[in-house]
């Protein structure tokens, strides 16, 4: 059998357009703030490891997934069954990017753990000019990317913990799809290693105040768990942008999942 290759087709926008980003949570009064104040970050452990070795930091963040509304329910359930979502571009214009998902064995990890001693040694004031840019010399500039791209990298695959409960060994993390957004503002530490990582909850106190915000053209969609939840959820987003009517082109799912309290 004869192939050829079909030149002259043109992909419209609509074709390729992209999955949204979804946050799941699983509280009802996390989802009431979301919806009515924006994401708020905190600070979140992220280890990365090769199976000989594993490095731990804390970064402060706010996490979503690029997959459809149907993924999300079914299959990160661990994260909650409440949720809200919005356009890919919202995440473009706040600064999210996606997650760099790593094989343990290859090259690529090996040298990032590695090279994750070059940030242990110099001094937090040190290091602190040098992700501020202040100090700007080979090493600064290499510390600065390395810490970067640590927080933004994540194992494909690995340990599913919630509530110091294993749920998965061999979880697969890049089915997320993961946007990540780090925080950066002065007097808010970028990252966070040894014994800071055990007192995150006290540098949590530090951006307890901070909001990512989203735009009404922004929201696509919002999950909920109960019909008695309904009402509120046009109530809130009515008040926040001050309408007389709730959006017809906002969608409200109602998640038929049992909800499962195992967010960490």
């Amino acid at each position: 059998m004869d192939y050829w290759v079909d030149t002259d087709r043109i992909f419209s926008p609509g074709e390729r357009e992209s999955f949204p980003l979804v946050h799941m949570t699983q509280k009802w009064e996390i989802l009431k703030l979301i919806l009515s104040e924006g994401l708020k970050p905190s600070y979140c452990r992220e280890n990365i490891t090769n199976d000989i070795e594993t490095k731990s930091a804390c970064f402060p963040m706010i996490s979503f997934s690029n997959v459809t509304k149907d993924f999300a329910i079914s299959y990160q359930r661990s994260y909650g069954t409440l949720g809200i979502v919005l356009d890919k571009k919202w995440g473009e214009e706040n600064d999210f990017n996606p997650v760099l998902y790593l094989e343990r064995k290859s090259d690529l990890t090996n040298d990032i753990i590695s090279n994750f001693k070059n940030i242990a040694g110099p001094s937090k004031e040190e290091l602190k000019n040098s992700l501020e840019g202040i100090a700007n010399d080979f090493k600064d500039i290499m510390i600065r990317q390395h810490i970067k791209v640590f927080g933004h990298s994540k194992n494909y695959d690995g340990l599913l913990v919630r509530n110091n409960t294993l749920l998965a060994k061999k979880y697969p993390f890049g089915m997320e799809r993961e946007w990540r957004k780090i925080i950066r503002e002065e007097n808010i530490p970028y990252f966070l290693v040894g014994d800071e990582m055990e007192r995150k909850d006290e540098f949590n106190k530090l951006i307890k105040d901070i909001r990512v915000d989203y735009k009404l053209e922004n929201l696509k969609s919002i999950i909920i768990e109960s019909d008695w939840q309904y009402a509120e959820v046009k109530e809130i987003i009515c008040k926040k942008f001050e309408l007389e009517e709730f959006p017809k082109n906002i969608e409200i799912r109602i998640n038929g999942i049992r909800h499962v309290p195992d967010e960490g």
